[in-house]
């Protein structure tokens, strides 16, 4: 054990970067109850309340250490990071230019600040930021983040274009291929976004024979279930070069599917391959649809009851959030990427208001308060069926009933597809490349009515169009 706070602070930083959350808590506490006066104890213990999800605490413990120590520049940066997991960007901007004027070279701060003014609408202000501290970042970080303000300001060419550039001169910088993919697929330019997507495992192309005569291939499913469900509108082209498929992935998806299906991977397979890497291996230039899923008559029906014993319908299903949660997700003790769709929950209930029929929500992993900010706006009764998420049969069942669903692009859009039904999407700006940088539908889901944010970071035209579609 630890003899003396000296140790129980190292101890919790340890744990911090091992993402042993519980146990960077207690040595946090361990270390600042003995020796309180020690602020960088308190800003140890601040980071283990964020890791842990307790924002609320850690934002204490920030504003606790800097009204003793204004200056506190870890602390400052901890509190700006804590008030943008919450999604308050206006504050963490404030705290952030603070600290930037106190050390201008803190790594990650000048992107991070950029990153912010860009989702506040303002590309020019991050543009013009990068480029005045640009001999303080990461040559990697500052191409990336100086692509993401090109597509705003000139153009996804431009975007293009400059991570064309960075990947040439420096081909082993694997996040700028993996942008330049996405951008690439983002505008419809697939030939080289699948070659370059190749990059999430350092991957190299190579074209499958024409003909798979019996041969038994074992698809595995290295993404999330979203993308498993994606990628498999691609497994169709295998089967008609006559392979037998079998397919790794999350046992929830098992039954889902419709092929033989396990958790890991087995000997006896003819070939192996990764499922995100089938457009490439298929030398596949379309985007066929969506890999067909279905519904028992059973399902159906029970599905049928289980919405009418909550009312009657139409039925409308809503989701607001998918993707990384950063309120929840690491922050503070390693750097990570995230992908983030949201629409603020009293926007989307104020433009549903009217809804003549009964209302579920499919929002997993909701954070405290939203519900609670989106029912008075939509001003009726809703009823939670979220839980469903962690049975995918039942949750399958349930969206072959509804009447209407309006959501963010998440994992349900996936399985509606499969089942040749729809959703209205709404799509943050800028579009996840699924759903293209350019108006109108996506190719992959062409049926789907989408509803874009603006520049601007505004929703409400957006928000006005769905409820005029849905004649509210």
């Amino acid at each position: 054990m630890p003899s003396d706070h000296r140790d129980w602070n190292a101890l919790a930083w340890s744990y911090l970067q091992s993402g042993q959350n519980d146990l960077a808590l207690d040595a946090a506490q361990r270390a600042h109850e003995a020796s309180r006066n020690n602020l960088d104890y308190l800003n140890t213990l601040g980071v283990a309340y964020g890791e842990a999800g307790d924002l609320e605490r850690a934002e204490s413990s920030f504003r606790k250490a800097l009204k003793r120590k204004p200056v506190f520049l870890d602390a400052l940066i901890n509190l700006a990071k804590t008030l943008e997991k919450q999604e308050r960007f206006a504050e963490a901007i404030t705290l952030y230019e603070r600290a930037l004027a106190l050390d201008e070279a803190f790594p990650k701060l000048a992107t991070n600040l950029a990153n912010l003014y860009r989702a506040r609408g303002d590309a020019r202000r991050a543009r013009q930021l990068l480029e005045r501290l640009a001999r303080h970042i990461d040559p990697q970080d500052l191409a990336l983040a100086l692509a993401a303000c090109d597509y705003e300001l000139a153009g996804i060419g431009a975007t293009i274009d400059r991570l064309a550039a960075a990947v040439k001169q420096r081909p082993e910088w694997l996040g700028a291929t993996s942008a330049l993919a996405h951008a690439c697929l983002a505008d419809a330019r697939w030939r080289e976004g699948w070659h370059h997507y190749l990059a999430r495992h350092a991957g190299k192309a190579s074209a499958l024979p024409a003909r798979l005569e019996d041969e038994r291939v074992l698809l595995r499913g290295e993404q999330g279930i979203g993308d498993v469900l994606f990628f498999l509108r691609f497994a169709p082209l295998l089967k008609a070069r006559g392979a037998k498929l079998s397919l790794v992935c999350a046992k929830k998806l098992h039954d889902v599917v419709g092929m033989p299906a396990m958790e890991s991977e087995v000997p006896g397979f003819d070939r192996q391959l990764l499922l995100g890497d089938l457009p490439v291996h298929l030398d596949c230039h379309d985007t066929p649809p969506a890999w067909p899923l279905s519904v028992s008559d059973e399902a159906r029906r029970a599905a049928r009851e289980r919405l009418a014993a909550l009312g009657s319908g139409p039925y409308l299903a809503v989701t607001w959030r998918a993707g990384t949660d950063t309120a929840r997700g690491r922050e503070f003790g390693a750097e990570r990427a995230s992908l983030t769709k949201a629409v603020p929950p009293a926007e989307l209930g104020a433009a549903l208001r009217g809804w003549q029929g009964t209302t579920v929500l499919l929002q997993r992993g909701a954070r405290a308060g939203e519900a609670g900010r989106f029912t008075p706006a939509f001003g009726a009764q809703c009823h939670d069926l979220s839980a469903l998420g962690e049975d995918l049969p039942v949750l399958l069942a349930v969206l072959a009933e509804i009447d209407e669903y309006v959501t963010v692009s998440n994992t349900n859009v996936h399985l509606l597809a499969g089942l040749g039904r729809t959703a209205r999407v709404l799509i943050p700006y800028p579009a996840e490349w699924r759903w293209m940088r350019r108006e109108g539908r996506s190719p992959w889901f062409p049926d789907f009515p989408v509803y874009r944010q603006e520049l601007s970071r505004d929703w409400q035209p957006a928000l006005r169009e769905l409820r005029g579609d849905l004649g509210l």
